[in-house]
């Protein structure tokens, strides 16, 4: 029998008895109360599931976060970069090669949009996102990004507060690099939009996945937007300076520049 407690996590947390069920998939339960008409239940897991996944969500992105500021704190700052190109070229492999079975940039938005969405960005954590389509480019906009952007914040769900405040007093860097997006007091967490999306994509292609429409140091609270040319050749040269290059010429060649 499903049972859920609300109140030993101040959150949700399935409970069920006997113990042996606890076993048993969310999903699959979910599937089997839709299946039987049993709405209550089905309400009820729709709301759990919600959760079920984003305490562990959160461990890594934090994980990830922590892990960062040690190698800054103890190895220097400006190996970052290198991290950051290291690990991008080791999971290429396999998750961001998925990309390349992507023929049309509104492909790239709805998976970009599935990542966001699994993130649980938006208010309430809940994936709720705003993607709009322009005439030259789409906007993808989180409110806040659940990942980088629920670290600057604080956690909306479990109360928890910014990263960058005391019990966590995780880093931002210290001065301003083109992979920062020549900013300083940018979160570590948030390099690797900088890095992987933007600078690593122009040089090994001369055009961004994606780009951060403006990363603001000083305000967490302002939505991470997302955006997406859909003619490489309309993407402001600000773009391209910002993390030290120089936007290539027709033909897609590399961008050229190098940023230290």
């Amino acid at each position: 029998m499903l049972k859920i407690d609300r109140e030993l996590l101040g959150r949700p947390l399935r409970v069920d008895e006997p113990v042996e069920e606890l076993g048993i998939s969310s999903y699959d339960r979910l599937r089997d109360a839709v299946k039987a008409g049993d709405t209550r239940t089905a309400l009820d897991l729709i709301d759990y599931v919600q959760y079920e996944g984003k305490g562990l969500h959160d461990l890594y992105c934090d994980w990830v976060y922590g892990l960062l500021t040690w190698i800054s704190d103890n190895c220097g700052e400006e190996r970052l970069l290198e991290v950051l190109k290291v690990t991008k070229q080791t999971i290429s492999a396999v998750f961001l090669d998925q990309l390349k079975n992507l023929k049309t940039k509104k492909q790239l938005v709805q998976w970009y949009t599935e990542q966001m969405r699994a993130h649980r960005s938006g208010p309430g954590e809940t994936g709720k996102l705003t993607v709009r389509e322009e005439e030259d480019r789409f906007v993808l906009s989180c409110d806040p990004c659940g990942a980088g952007g629920r670290m600057r914040r604080g956690g909306e769900l479990d109360g928890s507060p910014a990263r960058t405040k005391a019990p966590f007093n995780l880093g931002t860097t210290k001065k301003a690099y083109p992979w920062s997006w020549g900013k300083k007091n940018v979160s570590y967490y948030c390099l690797h939009c900088s890095v992987w999306h933007e600078l690593m994509a122009m040089q090994a292609t001369g055009v961004p996945t994606r780009l951060v429409e403006e990363y603001d140091p000083d305000d967490p609270g302002k939505p991470c937007t997302l955006l997406f040319y859909k003619d490489p050749a309309k993407i402001p040269e600000m773009y391209y300076r910002r993390v030290g290059l120089t936007k290539p010429g027709a033909g897609g060649a590399p961008a050229a520049g190098k940023a230290k």
